[in-house]
């Protein structure tokens, strides 16, 4: 009797693997039992980047390695778990795509121009953005299958396989934009937008900031991308800053709301009303935040002037356009070049100083 066909959900997964009432699970093979206490079957959890943890952990990834389904397997159990949740998520969705069209092909098959053609079919069924973040996986996978010993030479590097050239986004908020939506925004929409003028922020680390990272003279905040601390002064000549302004309206909002909840305690600037912080450290996301953000700006849409949403991120680069010059703007993002920075947060241009202009001799009038 012929084997049963993987449904094709089962399919995109590991050789193995199964999505069952909600849940991944693994099918131990027969010589692999005696490991895992004569078990058939093990749970990985519903969570797919958790389930690629505990099955590197279970599970040996065999290192003979030939075709392109074991190669994106080894690299979700041995190299994705090593990055952040939201990488993880991200290259999960790639290596599901990945697996589906190229899986049963060998490795040494694959071509550049196959992975042209994989470009172009991914990049009309979903999106160029889609196609370049699977390149980028296809690019690594092949990297590591080099270092692993698997193939000795690399079907995507010297430029043979380019991805799509993508325009950036290039949203600037214009002040009377600003006004609009704070018409509408809530207190607490009002209070955090005040600190991300001040600072310029990545929305997860503004609300990460802990009351112990405000000390009576400075502000200091870790970039949970980047891993670089930034310390913003409270006061200058004895004049509070922006941020300091910041902090004030940010604590009267707080104590403004006391009265009709009851008191809470919490370590973090920004809080839930159970003294959480909005951001979710284990996946990496703010839903609650979202949902908050996502609610006014309909609002806004629909009750004022404003006639195009912006985001929080939006925001972020308002605040680098606005500034001066590109090392200011640098400097406040945290970013490691002065080429990001032009590139996706100078949307307003260098600000510069006119030249003297030319000295012309005056025509008489005829």
């Amino acid at each position: 009797m012929a084997p049963k066909k993987r449904s094709q959900t089962n399919r995109a997964l590991p050789k193995y693997w199964r999505l069952k009432n909600g849940s991944y699970m693994y099918r131990v093979p027969q010589h692999l039992r005696h490991l895992h206490n004569g078990k058939t079957e093990v749970s990985l959890g519903q969570n797919l980047s958790q389930a690629y943890s505990k099955y590197a952990s279970l599970f040996q990834v065999d290192e003979r390695v030939t075709l392109m389904r074991q190669l994106l397997d080894r690299y979700s159990a041995e190299v994705v778990p090593d990055k952040v949740p939201a990488t993880q998520r991200s290259n999960h969705r790639s290596l599901i795509r990945l697996r589906s069209a190229l899986g049963d092909n060998m490795i040494a098959a694959v071509t550049s121009q196959g992975i042209y053609q994989y470009k172009d079919i991914c990049g009309r069924k979903y999106s160029k953005k889609y196609a370049n973040l699977d390149l980028e996986i296809l690019s690594h996978c092949f990297t590591k299958a080099i270092e692993w010993g698997v193939i000795t030479n690399h079907p995507m590097t010297d430029k043979k396989v380019v991805k799509y050239s993508l325009k950036a986004r290039n949203r600037y908020v214009e002040d009377w934009e600003l006004e609009e939506w704070c018409k509408i925004a809530s207190p607490f929409l009002l209070a955090y937008a005040s600190l991300k003028g001040a600072t310029g922020l990545r929305k997860q680390d503004m609300l990460t900031i802990r009351l112990r990272d405000i000390t009576d003279t400075e502000l200091t905040t870790t970039n949970l991308k980047t891993g670089k601390t930034i310390r913003f002064p409270l006061w200058i000549d004895g004049e509070p800053t922006s941020v300091q302004l910041a902090l004030d309206v940010i604590q009267e909002y707080y104590r403004s709301i006391q009265h009709s909840r009851v008191p809470v305690l919490s370590h973090f600037l920004f809080h839930n009303k159970k003294g959480g912080s909005y951001w979710n450290f284990d996946s990496a996301t703010c839903s609650g935040f979202d949902s908050i953000w996502q609610r006014h700006m309909k609002k806004a849409l629909k009750a004022t002037q404003l006639q195009e949403s912006f985001t929080d991120h939006d925001l972020r680069t308002k605040v680098a356009s606005d500034l001066d010059s590109d090392q200011e703007a640098s400097a406040l993002m945290a970013h490691s070049s002065l080429q990001i920075t032009r590139k996706h947060y100078r949307l307003k241009g260098q600000k510069v100083v006119p030249a003297p202009g030319f000295i012309l001799p005056k025509r008489k009038s005829e």
